[in-house]
């Protein structure tokens, strides 16, 4: 037999034991205010004020589960009870025992009820999914590409080989590397191309100003500029 099960049937045969009424466990009362509060309630016989009593001790004073049990156990019916248990629960310093609040109930479907009530009470509450940022390509890794870029002998075949790195990648890149693989170029006008076309493979977008030192004009470092002006796709976008 399971631990589940055997819980499950003892909270069972606790409800079939006759319910001790006003005559349950005493209360350890932790002040002189609470003790006079609680023989107040013993005393009320008008079952509204007696529930109106319990949640006015509730007000006051945070309990214990068998505390709760206890003056639920006072109330009138299982009705009250559950609503006095319901108001109780975020109140009671040891939530975790509140299983015991069960031993004041006389119906199970009350008992079901409450356990229901206090699942969904103490169930996180599931937050919004954050995504991880990509994966950006290891310096140990860069510089196996760069490597290769620098093997090339023209700047046609490294064009080639760097957009082919750049479009398979499963990581992203950062401005700094970027600027790096441009520097591998001859000329300014390639340069500039892989420039633009890498913008789509970065990580880190607000810092692609440094892809600028790789360049050696003035007006190529505008063009770069303006050409980035114009994106208006989201630093996540799909790539082109």
């Amino acid at each position: 037999m399971t631990y589940g099960r055997l819980l499950i049937g003892l909270m069972l045969l606790q409800l079939l034991l006759p319910l001790s009424g006003t005559g349950a466990e005493p209360l350890q009362a932790e002040d002189e205010n609470l003790q006079d509060r609680l023989r107040s309630l013993s005393a009320e016989t008008n079952p509204p004020e007696r529930l109106k009593r319990a949640h006015s001790i509730l007000s006051m004073h945070r309990l214990s589960s068998l505390q709760v049990k206890n003056i639920a156990a006072r109330l009138a019916d299982d009705a009250a009870r559950y609503d006095f248990a319901v108001a109780a629960y975020p109140r009671t310093i040891d939530p975790e025992n509140f299983y015991e609040v069960y031993d004041a109930f006389t119906t199970l479907s009350k008992v079901m009820r409450l356990h229901d009530h206090i699942g969904k009470a103490v169930r996180p509450k599931p937050g919004p999914v954050m995504p991880l940022p990509p994966a950006t390509v290891s310096n140990e890794a860069f510089q196996s590409i760069l490597q290769s870029l620098r093997k090339e002998a023209f700047d046609q075949t490294r064009s080639q080989l760097a957009r082919q790195i750049l479009t398979t990648s499963d990581k992203r890149f950062l401005s700094r590397q970027i600027q790096q693989m441009v520097e591998c170029f001859d000329f300014e006008s390639n340069r500039l191309e892989l420039a633009k076309f890498a913008y789509d493979y970065v990580q880190d977008r607000e810092m692609y100003f440094l892809v600028n030192d790789g360049l050696e004009f003035d007006a190529s470092k505008a063009t770069l500029s303006r050409y980035i002006q114009s994106r208006s796709n989201p630093p996540n976008s799909t790539r082109r």
